[in-house]
């Protein structure tokens, strides 16, 4: 078995019971199995069961041959993860990227491609895992969403290219395969300004000025987290993101082009950060600006216990993440450029803001139709005053509305004719 079977066997009802088929492996072998008897269990019941027996053998089988090759000195994909990638390079990831690249390597990489040999991994197992995660629509299989299917293919680039470096392969093949099409990007409603400081005002402090900070400064919430009160400028009125926080210990620098750029204030957010800060007892420059009883804050309690059950009393579903969206998409709908929300956000790049960060809505389709129809709308009986071989005269014609709204002055030449 040199790597995972994509089996999904075979239920069918024998008399009163239902029976599934599969291939038994590392035996090689059929092997029927009772799941139960109709009057116990459905056939999609019973398909599910014989799932959970397949994938345990599957896995079972998986750990007896990885531990065969280990004992041969055989280098498998698993183990240059566990023994060099997860040692040499993980330590350079962020927190919060560490948990999202563990997640991915559990639930995907390893259990498809753990025993396969590191160099004998090819363009045609990459795509086989990538199609697999995005299977056609259907009851039986799980169809990740296109995001996620592209954090797969992040996360094995990393690691072949890790192991490229290291000279353990000549070659990746990560970026040669072919990627699903992508979703069209779904509506997201973003509640009204007087909707969201409701939610606000519910809160009980600290989560009260904390979540008025996100949705205002547009940042992440392991920003807010790992604020310091020496990174505020009250003087100059601005913030310095320097560093971020993960599950309330884990600290790590920023993005480097985040720490190079301030986010202004105005005078009320000083005023009201200052005000903070003096209900604050004992609080220094180096303390971390949100703590709860001198105790620094956690995602899972900030968002589960506080902002989640606030917004739901309002009917609203809002996360940290979602308001740093909701800023992004305010700003824009107020006019403001798309280079300068792209700075208060801290994105590298503008296109990320525009493409994720902003979202559209009706009202701003129908502004958008509206104006584009003022472009070429004629008026009629709207006055033009042409020139004519320095002679001024008035004429009467259709023309657009942008024209229109100016008066249009058109020198002729001296041989041209009215």
């Amino acid at each position: 078995m040199s790597r995972r079977r994509h089996q999904k066997g075979h239920v069918q009802l024998r008399g009163n019971v239902y029976r599934g088929l599969y291939r038994n492996y590392p035996v090689g072998k059929n092997k029927w199995v009772n799941l139960g008897t109709k009057d116990e269990i459905t056939k999609r019941q019973a398909e599910k069961k014989l799932a959970k027996i397949i994938d345990k053998m599957e896995a079972e089988a998986l750990l007896v041959e990885d531990q065969a090759q280990e004992a041969n000195g055989v280098m498998t994909l698993k183990r240059y993860i566990e023994g060099h990638y997860m040692t040499e390079f993980w330590p350079n990831l962020r927190p919060g990227t560490r948990k999202a690249y563990k997640q991915i390597i559990d639930a995907r990489i390893i259990p498809e491609l753990g025993a396969v040999e590191l160099n004998n991994v090819g363009r045609s197992d990459v795509q086989l895992l990538i199609t697999n995660s995005r299977p056609k629509r259907n009851r039986d299989q799980v169809r990740l969403a296109r995001h996620t299917v592209d954090n797969i293919r992040t996360v094995l680039g990393s690691i072949f290219r890790e192991a490229e470096l290291s000279k353990y392969l000549t070659d990746t093949p990560v970026y040669k395969i072919k990627m699903p099409v992508k979703d069209p990007k779904r509506k997201v409603a973003i509640p009204d300004a007087e909707l969201v400081q409701t939610v606000v005002d519910s809160l009980k402090e600290p989560y009260r000025t904390l979540t008025w900070f996100v949705a205002t400064m547009g940042c992440r919430i392991g920003e807010a987290f790992g604020l310091k009160w020496n990174a505020v400028d009250f003087a100059g009125k601005k913030i310095w993101f320097l560093e971020a926080r993960y599950m309330g210990k884990e600290e790590h620098l920023t993005k480097g082009h985040r720490a190079q750029t301030p986010v202004y204030l105005t005078d009320f957010e000083v005023a009201r950060l200052k005000a903070f800060k003096a209900m604050c007892e004992n609080q220094g420059e180096d303390d971390l600006v949100f703590l709860d009883h001198g105790k620094p804050l956690t995602e899972d309690h900030a968002l589960q216990q506080q902002l989640q059950k606030a917004a739901e009393r309002k009917g609203l579903h809002l996360t940290f993440h979602g308001l740093r969206h909701w800023a992004g998409t305010m700003l824009y709908r107020a006019g403001v450029p798309i280079k300068d929300i792209q700075a208060r956000l801290g994105h590298s790049r503008w296109q990320t803001t525009a493409d994720w960060y902003i979202e559209e809505n009706d009202q701003g389709q129908q502004n958008a139709a509206e104006i584009a129809s003022r472009f070429l709308r004629p008026v009629p009986n709207a006055q033009a005053t042409i020139v004519v071989n320095n002679s001024v005269q008035s004429a009467t014609i259709g023309i657009s509305h942008a024209i229109a709204t100016r008066t249009a002055t058109m020198s002729l030449g001296t041989n041209a004719s009215a």
